[in-house]
């Protein structure tokens, strides 16, 4: 049984069921869900089902509310829209966390990040829970995020959350570095505004680092950002962070760990342009120059080769150009308009 939510590719894995929202025939009222939502309704279903088939089964009548801590936090942390399903499977998340009854690896990390868990909000899962949790994954072993939610000793949840804070600490340090040298690289292209204001280095400071090597075409519709000592874990937080500032489509690459030949990389879009169904046109334009790609509207994730870096830079270019309606690339600010004095 295969679980999902992303958008199904033309071919589907050999299974005796396919579970995901967002398959063609599905009817299934909310297509927003995030993997954990997709779970979570899966074991209603099953529970519905040996409630039927098993009435006096244990899993007949497993607490699955308790449950809900999780699905809220995966909700989150995934950036799903919070549309009606998504918001009461948060809001009762949330209520199980804010009275005690979350997991004891939940008020772990809620413990070590400084914040009070009767007080818990969305953002808390967001910003404080989801990254110590993904830092597992992005660093080392995801295996210990996965722990730390699923025991239920009191002392080894405490003591994965505080690995997990360490770690979240040394992704931030990477990240950053990261981040400065994508910018750098930008703030060097003949033409475009400056993106960042950098201190300069101290007079015994180390030589900066060779420059990141940028992949544009002169229309500038995509980035393509590549440093291959970059860590590829990491690089879908610099597209994001360079998508921000730059108001464009943009993936960021680096060597795979297991092949040199090899690029692994992320994606981070903007409204008005579909990553995923670029990626497509990319694979369908040049069959083999994408060896693996998937995703969604705004984020999406790939391998190539190397020495095809050019290529495809090119080529996603030309799906951005071919698809995106050219206002989509002016940056707006939304508002609920101005406050009146009596309102504030």
């Amino acid at each position: 049984i295969v679980t999902d939510h992303h958008l199904v590719g033309e071919r589907l894995p050999e299974a005796d069921a396919i579970v995901n929202p967002n398959q063609p025939g599905c009817g299934f009222a909310s297509r927003h869900l995030a993997g954990v939502g997709v779970a979570f309704y899966l074991l209603l279903a099953l529970r519905a089902e040996l409630r039927t088939r098993r009435p006096d089964s244990a899993a007949a009548r497993a607490p699955l509310q308790s449950l809900l801590d999780l699905v809220a936090l995966g909700t989150v942390a995934d950036l799903v829209p919070l549309d009606e399903n998504n918001r009461r499977l948060v809001a009762a998340g949330l209520q199980r966390i804010r009275s005690g009854r979350a997991q004891a690896g939940v008020r772990s990390l809620l413990h070590v990040a400084g914040r009070d868990a009767q007080r818990t909000t969305s953002a808390d899962l967001g910003f404080a829970l989801g990254p110590r949790i993904n830092a597992a994954g992005r660093l080392a072993d995801m295996t210990l995020g996965i722990e730390c939610l699923l025991t239920d000793d009191e002392s080894r949840a405490h003591e994965l959350a505080v690995a997990l804070d360490a770690m979240n600490r040394e992704r931030r340090a990477i990240e950053r570095t990261m981040r400065e040298e994508a910018l750098a690289a930008l703030d060097a292209l003949e033409g475009l505004p400056a993106l960042a204001t950098q201190e300069a280095p101290a007079p015994d400071a180390d030589p900066a680092p060779p420059a990141t090597r940028c992949a544009l075409v002169p229309t500038r519709y995509a980035f393509v950002l590549y440093r291959a000592q970059w860590h590829e874990g990491l690089v879908g937080l610099v597209a994001s962070r360079i998508k921000d500032r730059v108001h464009r489509p943009v993936v960021a690459l680096a060597a795979s760990a297991g092949d040199a030949a090899l690029l692994r990389g992320s994606g981070r879009s903007i409204p008005g342009v579909h990553l995923r169904d670029a990626l497509d046109w990319v694979d369908k334009k040049s069959p083999g120059l994408l060896l693996r790609f998937g995703g969604h509207a705004m984020a999406a994730g790939l391998t190539l080769r190397a020495d095809r870096l050019d290529e495809f830079a090119s080529l996603l270019e030309q799906a951005v150009d071919e698809f995106a309606d050219p206002a989509c690339f002016a940056a707006a600010l939304a508002t609920d308009g101005p406050l009146a004095p009596d309102e504030i």
